[in-house]
């Protein structure tokens, strides 16, 4: 697999207790894991982790960082011991300059839940390296659109970049929780994005604050909206996009996940 070109993924990560609920985007990561056993590694671009300047992790055993409150005890127990790859995240920030966009290297950054839930389903041996790459939040999609593109290159070293986010994220709109029904406005966001995603228009992707319908409400804050535009560009130019998983959690949180191939 090292050899070929490898798609690219974004995945919406819900919340913690997905690493120890079986709802279908839990069961999915399962199954998603058993596709890509024989990746080098992984990079993922997480929500949960901004900074002012692109920044890499490149600690050799990554903590896993429990930043979260008010959920189930056993998930502050979880420990991921997935080894990191600080040459991959000296390779990346290198492309990163190349592309004249700074990358600062953090040698102590650990892996937070948007890495390390979704790759304690995908890989739960933590046998497969990962490292982390930053957004940030005072940037547009377009930013991180191009951060993406820069990493190109690394898909035929057989790393897999993971974006991982939420499809629909209001958090911060409206209430969440169990049983809640899926409101219209975040059924059309999400039909909007399947489109767009299937179609490869990246054009309309960086401009949904103006071009998709309740961006406001879908997306109050833009975190977990700019990995998938990051796991976009680095498939490459003209990349179109699978819908490979696609439910709901909690009344408007979206757990569609994508593959982007160029």
């Amino acid at each position: 697999m090292s050899k070929e070109k490898l798609p690219t993924l974004f995945i919406s990560h819900g919340t913690p207790t997905m690493a120890i609920e079986p709802i279908p985007a839990h069961e999915f990561l399962i199954e998603l894991g058993s596709r890509y056993r024989d990746v080098e590694a992984v990079l993922c671009v997480s929500a949960h982790w901004a900074t002012y300047s692109p920044a890499v992790n490149a600690t050799e055993t990554p903590e896993t960082i429990h930043d979260f409150s008010g959920f189930p005890s056993e998930l502050y127990r979880i420990e991921y011991p997935a080894r990191g790859a600080p040459d991959l995240a000296r390779r990346v920030a290198g492309l990163l300059e190349e592309a004249a966009i700074g990358c600062d290297v953090d040698q102590r950054r650990g892996l937070d839940h948007g890495a390390w839930v979704p790759m304690l389903l995908m890989f739960p041996q933590a046998d497969v390296p990962v490292v982390q790459l930053s957004i940030q939040n005072h940037l547009d999609a377009a930013a991180h659109f191009a951060l993406g593109r820069a990493l190109e290159g690394i898909r035929r070293e057989g790393i897999l970049v993971v974006g991982s986010g939420g499809a629909v994220h209001p958090l911060g709109y409206g209430p969440l929780g169990p049983g809640m029904p899926t409101d219209k406005w975040a059924v059309q966001f999400d039909d909007w994005l399947t489109s767009a995603v299937e179609k490869g228009d990246a054009r309309s992707l960086i401009d949904y604050q103006t071009l998709a319908p309740f961006p406001e409400r879908a997306h109050p804050y833009p975190d977990h909206y700019m990995p998938l535009l990051a796991a976009l560009g680095a498939a490459g130019e003209g990349a179109k996009g699978t819908v490979i998983h696609h439910s709901w959690y909690w009344g408007n949180l979206g757990m569609a996940a994508y593959e982007f191939d160029g």
